[in-house]
Formats: C-alpha cells, sequence, structure tokens
C-alpha cells in the first residue's frame, strides 16, 4: 500500500508475495532465465561476443549468466505467476529486502496497469528496443523504491540498504565488461531517463511513457530523442559470407552496443562516436570452428559516420593485433576485417579470409 501511494498506481487487491531463502530465489531466477532460452541461440551470440571482441575467446556464456543470477537477483516479479518473490528468512526484512520488496512491488502494480508481458513481448524481436523498454521498466521501479524509502526508512536503514545492495560479486568479477554493463544499463540508464521524465512531468509523465514507450537505447541515454520521437533509421545487412556458412545470428546494434564496442579506445572516443548513432544491424553466420560478421551502421550526419570510420581500424587493432592490408582493409589475429564508409553509412564484414570479409562488407 505504501508503494502504490508513491507510485500513483492504485492496489485495488493484494500483491501476491512470498519471502524465499537464497538458494530457492536463485532457482526460481536461473529457471525463469533458461526456460525458454534455446541452446543454438545461446551459442551463436556466444560466438557473435566473442568475434566482436565484446568477451574473450573462451567465453561460457551459459556459465556467467547463471552465476550473474545466482548472485545479482535479490528479488524478482513473475508476471505469468502474477506473484514477487524476495530473498529474505523468515520473519522482518532487513532494510536491503525492504528495498527489494518495494521494487518489486513496483512491478506488479506496473504489470496491472501495462501489462508487462505483452510491453516486452512487442519487442521481443528488437534487442535494442527490448532494452529500451526493460529500462523503463526497470527505472521506475528504481526511481519508486527510492522515493519508498526516503519515506519510510530511516537515515540509517538507508545506510544498511545501501550497504547491503553493494556487496561484492565473484560472479561480476569475472563477468566481461559488455555484459556487466548491458545487465546494469536497465537499471542505471533507466533510472537516470525515469528520473527525468519524473522531474518534468511526475508520474503521469512516466505513465505515458509506457503507453508509447521508448524504442532504442539511445532514446533512454538521449530523452530529449525520446520527447521527439526519435527513432531508429531503417538499415539492412546486405553482404552475406557465401556458400557453406549457416545463419547464426541476426540482431540490432543500438548506440548502447556501440559505446561498448569502441570503449577499448576511451571514454570519449567510445561516447564522441556512439552519441552519432543513427541506427544498426549486426548479422552472424558458423561454419564449423570459424563465425562470420556483417555490421551496417547508419549515423546523424556525414561527419558522424566519418568519426566511426576512422575509429574502426583503431578499434581492431586494439582489440585483434589488426595491421593494415590495403585499402579498408585490416589482417588480425584470427580474422580478417574489411570496412567501407559512404555517407551516412558504414559497413564492415568479419570473416576468416579476405574474399569472405570483402562479401561480408558488400552491399
Amino acid at each position: 500500500a505504501e508503494v502504490a501511494d508513491v507510485r500513483g498506481l492504485p492496489l485495488r487487491r493484494a500483491v501476491r508475495a512470498r519471502l524465499v531463502g537464497a538458494g530457492a530465489l536463485a532457482d526460481k531466477v536461473s529457471e525463469l532465465g533458461f526456460d525458454d532460452t534455446d541452446p543454438e541461440e545461446l551459442e551463436a551470440d556466444e560466438r557473435l561476443l566473442v568475434a566482436l571482441r565484446l568477451a574473450p575467446a573462451d567465453l561460457d556464456l551459459a556459465a556467467i549468466v547463471e552465476a550473474l543470477y545466482r548472485e545479482q537477483i535479490l528479488g524478482v516479479y513473475v508476471p505469468r505467476e502474477k506473484t514477487l518473490y524476495v530473498g529474505s528468512p523468515p520473519g522482518a526484512l532487513s532494510p536491503a529486502a525492504e528495498v527489494t520488496a518495494a521494487h518489486e512491488v513496483t512491478h506488479a502494480l506496473q504489470d496491472r496497469a501495462f501489462d508487462l508481458e505483452r510491453l516486452r513481448g512487442d519487442v521481443e524481436d528488437d534487442v535494442d528496443a527490448g532494452l529500451a523498454v526493460l529500462s523503463l521498466i526497470e527505472g521506475d521501479a528504481v526511481l519508486t523504491q527510492q522515493l519508498w524509502s526516503q519515506a519510510h526508512q530511516t537515515a540509517a536503514e538507508r545506510a544498511a540498504a545501501q550497504a547491503g545492495a553493494s556487496a561484492s560479486s565473484d560472479a561480476l568479477a569475472r563477468t566481461p565488461r559488455y555484459l556487466r554493463n548491458g545487465l546494469f544499463f536497465p537499471y542505471a540508464q533507466g533510472g537516470r531517463f525515469v528520473a527525468t521524465l519524473y522531474r518534468d512531468g511526475g508520474f503521469p509523465a512516466v505513465d505515458d511513457a509506457f503507453r508509447r514507450p521508448p524504442t532504442t537505447s539511445e532514446q533512454i541515454l538521449h530523452p530529449e530523442k525520446y520527447r521527439a520521437a526519435e527513432g531508429a533509421a531503417a538499415v539492412r545487412v546486405a553482404g552475406a559470407p557465401g556458400a557453406g556458412w549457416k545463419p547464426s545470428a541476426r540482431y540490432a546494434f543500438g548506440e548502447f552496443d556501440l559505446a561498448e564496442l569502441f570503449i577499448v579506445l576511451g571514454d570519449d572516443t567510445a561516447t564522441t562516436v556512439a552519441a552519432g548513432w543513427d541506427g544498426g544491424r549486426v548479422r552472424s553466420w558458423a561454419r564449423r570452428n570459424a563465425t562470420a560478421v556483417a555490421a551496417v551502421l547508419a549515423f546523424d550526419s556525414d561527419g558522424d559516420a566519418a568519426e566511426a570510420c576512422d575509429a574502426l581500424p583503431r578499434w581492431y587493432g586494439a582489440v585483434a593485433d589488426g595491421a593494415p592490408a590495403g585499402q579498408g582493409v585490416l589482417d588480425g589475429d584470427r580474422d580478417v576485417l574489411v570496412y567501407r564508409c559512404a555517407g551516412r553509412r558504414v559497413r564492415f564484414g568479419l570473416g576468416p579470409d579476405l574474399a569472405t570479409a570483402r562479401r561480408l562488407a558488400g552491399g
């Protein structure tokens, strides 16, 4: 009832909630995370991350995700069950568990008002749009839990809750930066996005965002682009590796992804290049132990595209020991990069040999 009052969404009926031990919560979250996971899709994601050097070659994606589920999740709301779970021993909740409960109650209220399964289902085929919608959902819950805590916890309880949420994590320390930042993005950047909406229009503005959800990670990072309804430019991967390759992964490539790709060149370069993002797609193919990748990126202006075109070979040199091997060609440690820049578009291909990489960068 306290959370409903803070959030301004009607309670109407009791929220179904369960306190469970840490082990039971970890099992529940793991079950939810892997129930609908296709092993082939997981392998495709792993191959793509490794090919783009967003993860090391020995990445075990399933093991990392499982460990993160077990260490990082303090509570979960399950829309299909209309039930929230909070990890806590029986009895009185700790300050940290209270804040977790406030967060998960917010999700229950969101679900009743806006149907979370429908919201996420509408964007299940667009990873960047899915990240944006999740950032709205989690950002709202982060803001609400903070407002609830300010209203209903003492300063000492708030400090104890913060300390409980800041515990070190072995799994997190072993997680590649891209996956770690992707895990935190909906909470950190989503929290800032929702706080901006709330500052300008209160929770009615947040409710409006649920009715017209953000569509890109760019809109989350730049709320003014959300207000202007500036979506992603339509782009298409035209290159392909040729005969003998099996299609693997196919994803949108958003501003968040672009910044993470170029972070090896420093925060300033990564932020500057990513800020010019206007759209992106990436595809991969598999052939035995080899992976081929084709990507196309759109930018707001020719100048923005030129910055990306300048950064791309420097990125490949840093992550793959890539050395120039011709115009728009670099020879790396385990593949070849070919890139082509024209107007506001940048295309690149990663393949095991020059001919394949050229086909991937074509179109």
